[in-house]
This record gives structure tokens, C-alpha cells and sequence, in this order.
């Protein structure tokens, strides 16, 4: 039986978003999949402004959602997924939308798989 070696690559993807702006954050890259293994979202605002986010994942296509309208309060953070990973195939996408006046930061670290 032949052994098929894999290629294992972390990446970690930083996005910035703005009110009512819907960004992918990354996507994954040709002939590769991307297993996401972390997402935290962060409300960079500098009132007291709850944040909400959309957060969706694409095969290029079509957009599922993860969650919707998730409450990020004011000077804190919300981890998005952490125990339940989600795995993109190639050319998918993670979306990220930002619904307050100020700014919402995504940190996602993802495993890409060739």
C-alpha cells in the first residue's frame, strides 16, 4: 500500500471590519483545504457601542452561516469557534460582518491541508 504524504500549513488571517461591511477574511487557495481551527472576534470601538457579527462560511457559491448577529460587548471578545471545527474546501471562504459604528477584528488560525 503506497503512503501519501500530506502537507500541513498553518496560517493565521487578520481582518478588519467596518459597519455593515460583510469581508472574507480568507480564502482557501487552489487544490488545498482549509480546516479552521480557531476564530475570535474583537470590538475595537472606542464608545461603549455593543458590536454585532455575521459569520459566514462560503464554498465559493453559496454563504452558510455560523452565526448571526452575534453581541460582541465593548472592549471584549467573543470566541467564534473553537471546539467545533469547520473544514472549506478549496476556493471557500470565511465572511465576517461588522453591524456597529465601530470596528470589529476577526482572528482566525487555520490549518491548510494540501
Amino acid at each position: 500500500m503506497a503512503f501519501t504524504a500530506t502537507q500541513y500549513l498553518f496560517k493565521a488571517s487578520i481582518i478588519t471590519a467596518t459597519t455593515a461591511n460583510t469581508v472574507g477574511s480568507y480564502t482557501v487557495p487552489a487544490s488545498t483545504r482549509g480546516m479552521i481551527i480557531g476564530l475570535t472576534l474583537a470590538n475595537t470601538a472606542t464608545s461603549n457601542a455593543m458590536n454585532y457579527a455575521d459569520i459566514g462560511l462560503t464554498d465559493g457559491l453559496t454563504t452558510y452561516f455560523v452565526a448571526r448577529k452575534t453581541p460582541v460587548p465593548p472592549g471584549g471578545s467573543v470566541v467564534a469557534v473553537g471546539v467545533e471545527k469547520h473544514v472549506l474546501i478549496a476556493t471557500g471562504s470565511i465572511q465576517v460582518t461588522a453591524y456597529a459604528t465601530g470596528g470589529l477584528d476577526a482572528i482566525a488560525t487555520i490549518v491548510e491541508i494540501t
